[in-house]
């Protein structure tokens, strides 16, 4: 059973790297694919571990159990701009919060992106989705043994937060100088 465990969250693993990469392609339809095939992975890989509870709350299922957690919450953010919760994806809250918190860094893929496509506002939209994740899960000032991983995970978090607040106000400075440098220019030439 233990070489079967093993399998399967290689692959839960594998198609939540899928989804994230899809997402950040643009390519929402094939990330729903690839979402579908992991949460079949994951009904299967719960179906099995139930009543081994040596498997079910080891680091390996919950490092799958994350995995799936971050590309399920990124996808339903880009999607409808919702966060399920532990409930709603069927896990344990552990794997949950700890995939919540990988969520930050991949909300801060997609500000770069917007940033990229001139989205300034969009890119604001995750810095906040970014600092609200970082704030609640601050709140949860629980033993290590608890909740494995999700102390550093926020200390990260929170760091990369803190680098793209930095970032997007120096770009939107330099935008709002840009325009006030084209409007003085467009005086001059008058």
């Amino acid at each position: 059973m233990r070489e079967e465990v093993i399998k399967v969250t290689r692959d839960i693993i594998r198609y939540s790297g899928y989804v994230v990469t899809y997402i950040h392609l643009g390519k929402v339809d094939e990330a729903a694919n690839e979402l579908w095939k992991c949460r079949e992975l994951v009904r299967g890989l719960q179906e099995v571990i139930k009543d081994h509870p040596d498997i079910k709350y080891s680091g390996l299922v919950y490092n799958a159990l994350s995995e799936f957690a971050e590309a399920s919450i990124l996808y339903s953010i880009v999607t409808s701009s919702n966060i399920p919760s532990h409930e709603d994806l069927g896990i344990h809250y552990v794997p949950y919060i700890q995939g919540l918190a990988d969520v930050i860094g991949e909300l801060k893929r997609l500000a770069l992106n917007a940033v990229a496509k001139e989205e300034l506002d969009k890119a604001f939209h995750y810095l906040e989705l970014m600092d609200t994740i970082c704030d609640a899960l601050k709140a949860l000032d629980y033993p290590e043994a608890l909740i494995p991983g999700v102390k550093r995970k926020v200390d990260v978090g929170r760091k990369v937060t803190e680098d793209l607040r930095s970032l997007l106000i120096d770009i939107e400075n330099r935008l709002k100088l840009r325009k006030a440098l084209e409007s003085h220019r467009g005086l001059v030439e008058k």
